[in-house]
């Protein structure tokens, strides 16, 4: 396990890499093609700034380490890899991950959101009623996640191992990435029923190796819950964000958006009842905020407002794939599903808008509703009717955070 392929440099992935290096493990970071922040790690390596204070250079010319891009065919095949790049961009790398593995390979899928391996796991779909797992053996995927199942069928055959990422971080205008809480990490076979020792042994080696060199990170055998507990944390902070452009803190001194919050817990938690994760395993309110309110989280923008504030497309599988569980559970989530129509066409705005400007709503501090922006109404690329459908959607949303 000492030559390690990781699948995107940004945040996540130069933080995992990182560490590893300092592990003194050979690390090979494959990024972007045709980027000016892939050929900025070529010629003059990878810059991190912890919260501790911590400043870490990795040179170019360190012969434990590569900086390449994902057309870079290498003649090596790996045991781990490491995919740290959006799960909206997965699709794009599955040739690659093909090409650089073996049959027993590990795959450690470091994305937000509900994963496309959630469902490949005979253990844990008997563990659901009778009539969600009539409806989920014949079909391991969320369409929502994983468009007919092409994730699915090229990588399912691997050791996969589920990975949560607890570090709010950025990439500079410098291209450097900062840090600003102390890193968590958590690790998890998929399908413990079938793991083998060494596989688990494996897992827990890499989990010391992080804990040791500054990510903290620790094994267990609830992966499920673990994504769950992450994503409740995405939903409540993520979200909002990225449809208001505003940072947590603006968003958790608001005592309306902390009504909504709460509502956006129990649905989330209402979801997962149903698809198997026990009560104790579920995240608390107490639990989110304790996450949400320290400081290193509070002056954050968080990924999805990030890649919306740069006009690039972003996860809205976060939203959207527990929507879709529900839809299949009918279960009723009213405050997720208009969330999610928001932040879709959120997504489209900020793709085609023509003046710079990526979010959809602007939150009265006042009143503590959320209300369309001026600059939305009046855009080209929102018509009429999109109009009177949002305003059905922000209705439900601000009443959610009257009545919570």
């Amino acid at each position: 396990m000492d030559n390690i392929l990781v699948i995107g440099a940004g945040s996540v992935g130069a933080l995992l890499g990182a560490s590893l290096v300092k592990a003194n493990l050979k690390i090979t970071f494959a990024s972007k093609p045709h980027s000016n922040y892939t050929h900025q790690l070529q010629e003059q390596g990878l810059k991190i700034h912890y919260a501790n204070g911590e400043r870490l250079w990795i040179s170019p010319l360190n012969p434990q380490v590569r900086f390449i891009d994902t057309t870079t065919y290498l003649a090596e095949k790996f045991d781990l890899i490491i995919v740290a790049i959006k799960s909206n961009h997965l699709h794009d790398v599955v040739s690659y991950i093909q090409a650089h593995s073996n049959p027993n390979t590990i795959l450690i899928h470091a994305q937000n959101g509900i994963p496309y391996w959630w469902f490949d796991d005979d253990s844990y779909l008997n563990l659901l009623s009778q009539n969600l797992f009539n409806k989920l053996s014949s079909c391991r995927y969320l369409d929502s996640v994983d468009q007919n199942g092409y994730l699915y069928r090229n990588l399912s055959k691997f050791t996969l191992v589920g990975c949560v990422v607890k570090a709010p971080c950025r990439k500079t205008a410098q291209a450097e990435i900062e840090v600003r809480k102390p890193p968590q990490l958590i690790l998890g076979l998929t399908k413990n029923a079938n793991c083998n020792s060494k596989q688990q042994t494996m897992v827990k080696h890499l989990c010391d190796l992080f804990s040791q060199h500054g990510v903290t990170a620790t094994y267990t055998s609830k992966i499920r819950a673990a994504v769950c507990n992450k994503l409740a944390i995405n939903l409540t902070t993520n979200v909002l964000s990225a449809l208001t452009g505003k940072v947590i803190a603006d968003l958790t001194t608001n005592s309306r958006t902390n009504s909504l919050i709460k509502t956006v817990i129990a649905e989330v938690n209402s979801i997962f009842v149903r698809y198997g994760i026990k009560p104790e395993d579920l995240p608390t309110e107490q639990q989110i905020y304790a996450y949400i309110k320290t400081p290193g989280s509070q002056s954050h923008l968080p990924s999805l407002a990030q890649d919306f504030s740069q006009h690039k497309p972003g996860e809205v599988s976060l939203i959207t794939a527990p929507v879709e569980m529900a839809k299949i559970a009918q279960l009723k989530v009213p405050t997720l599903y208009s969330l999610s129509k928001l932040l879709q066409l959120c997504q489209t705005y900020s793709l085609q808008s023509s003046n710079g400007r990526s979010h959809i709503l602007t939150l009265d501090h006042s009143s503590g509703y959320c209300m369309l922006t001026n600059d939305v109404c009046q855009s080209s690329v929102v018509n009429k009717w999109q109009i009177s459908n949002l305003l059905t959607h922000l209705l439900q949303v601000n009443v959610s955070a009257l009545n919570s």
